[in-house]
């Protein structure tokens, strides 16, 4: 049976404000995300999605508002993190297979080696996400997709409860995208939450469940069929097509 403290929710956020050089970039955010879904975060450019999932992260300060991740059976859930591509140092000399190793570090602690298995689990993620033939390659000598693979086969690889994506289709071909959803649509069969941001207002309707619109503060949010709304897309994109 699980702890009464507990809810549905994979994250919850209360009264969150974020600044930057005092103007808001995230204005008293409210948000209960569900716990077992495909979340989809949208909203025009500067709108505050990436600072959303950088303040989940603990990534940067906050001027005001509390974020939780309520337990799973009593326990404290694991989140794995898929950042921007651009916010990577890709000339840094790691493999392929280093990188998504690194994805065990939050089991094993940074002080023990990874093990056989933990190398052969990663081989598993990289062969998951279509890389297992670049396992060797330096990652400043991948595409943009394969940068994008290798660091969602990182996130894999931690085995975690919520995964925060930023942008996790941005520089991939359409058969690669047509992947990737097809393994976040495996991972909430097994009962793992996903958080992406997402640009693609065409596909939300058949990748996720529910969608958070958001400009500086938050629009709407819930089921997409309810959601997703010609009003509320015109309320969440006016202020960016206006100049406001």
């Amino acid at each position: 049976m699980s702890n009464k403290n507990e809810t549905d929710h994979a994250v919850e956020v209360s009264r969150l404000t974020v600044a930057y050089d005092s103007k808001p970039v995230l204005s008293d955010v409210d948000l209960e995300l569900p716990r077992g879904m495909l979340t989809a975060v949208m909203g025009p450019n500067g709108a505050g999605k990436t600072t959303l999932i950088k303040a989940m992260l603990g990534l940067i300060p906050t001027v005001n508002g509390e974020i939780s991740f309520p337990n799973i059976n009593g326990k404290k859930p694991c989140i794995g993190y898929v950042p921007q591509s651009e916010s990577v140092d890709w000339d840094f000399p790691v493999s392929v297979l280093d990188v998504v190793t690194m994805g065990c570090y939050g089991r094993l602690g940074w002080i023990k080696r990874p093990r056989k298995s933990d190398k052969a689990y990663a081989m598993e993620m990289l062969k998951k996400t279509g890389m297992e033939e670049y396992a060797d390659r330096q990652i400043s000598r991948l595409s943009g997709g394969q940068q994008q693979r290798t660091f969602i086969a990182r996130a894999l690889a931690q085995k975690a409860d919520i995964y925060l994506m930023d942008e996790p289709f941005k520089g991939v071909d359409n058969s690669t995208e047509k992947s990737i959803i097809e393994l976040l649509k495996e991972l909430r069969s097994e009962g793992k939450t996903v958080v992406a941001v997402h640009h693609d207002l065409s596909t939300v309707s058949d990748y996720f469940d529910w969608v958070t619109l958001i400009n500086i503060k938050v629009v709407a949010s819930g089921e997409v069929k309810k959601v997703f709304t010609d009003e509320n897309l015109t309320r969440t994109y006016r202020a960016a097509k206006v100049g406001i």
